[in-house]
């Protein structure tokens, strides 16, 4: 069965969650999981859902005003992170601290599952497997193999978020592999690799034709409850 996260990004108020909640406490899947904002972790995590949080902090205690370190999502009953979201890249500057913050998740046996994609430019100009390993690379960097193995890689291309344009199933098919391929031969273990960018329920029947994806990261439709649980319903 395919892994399904939502990433509810800066969305949903309150009351929202309250109600989202309560809905999905009735269709409660195994293999999904929720991203919220930081501040309604909790309120997951006491639900029973699968709880992941959108971010970490890569320091482990201290002076850091609004971070949040592995240890206390840890303290939380949280046991997934998204580290390098392309958002935390682009506006937090996170490329240098995705390496820290696997390291930290991995300290606390917290799941890191780590964004990686090209811009359009860098589609254009042919960069893609470039961008992909060093991204990965960059993020593995002395790290132990062993630990290594509980990462999961989300394969987003950059230019296909909350844009309603995606990739041929041919071209995620092909990255995937390529992925796998990679961590495989290097780094000498098997990864699971989900695709996230501009999922509907419009396309989730196509990208269920995919043979190399394990799971999708999904922004914008998670949100709706009503069509997140129909794109569920139709993930096998």
């Amino acid at each position: 069965m395919k892994l399904i996260i939502a990433n509810h990004k800066m969305n949903l108020l309150s009351n929202d969650i309250d109600e989202y909640i309560s809905f999905f406490e009735k269709n409660n899947y195994s293999n999904v999981y929720f991203a919220p904002s930081s501040i309604y972790l909790s309120k997951f995590v006491d639900s029973g859902l699968n709880t992941v949080s959108q971010d970490v902090s890569c320091y482990e205690f201290g002076a850091y005003t609004g971070d949040i370190s592995a240890s206390q999502l840890k303290s939380l009953g949280v046991n997934y992170s998204i580290v390098g979201h392309s958002e935390r890249r682009k506006y937090f500057h996170d490329d240098e601290m995705v390496n820290l913050k696997i390291a930290r998740c991995l300290e606390q046996e917290i799941i890191p599952i780590l964004c990686i994609g090209e811009n359009k430019e860098e589609k254009d100009n042919d960069k893609v497997s470039d961008v992909l390993t060093n991204e990965i690379d960059e993020a593995f960097k002395n790290i132990k193999g062993e630990f290594l193995k509980e990462v999961i890689i989300a394969y987003e291309p950059i230019w296909a978020i909350g844009t309603g344009v995606i990739p041929t199933n041919n071209d995620i098919d092909s990255i995937a592999s390529f992925i796998k391929n990679y961590v495989s031969v290097k780094y000498g273990f098997d990864i699971k690799v989900l695709y996230g960018g501009s999922i509907n329920n419009k396309n989730i029947l196509e990208l269920e034709k995919l043979e190399k994806i394990d799971g999708y990261l999904i922004g914008g439709t998670s949100l709706k409850k009503e069509e997140f649980n129909e794109l569920i319903e139709n993930v096998k």
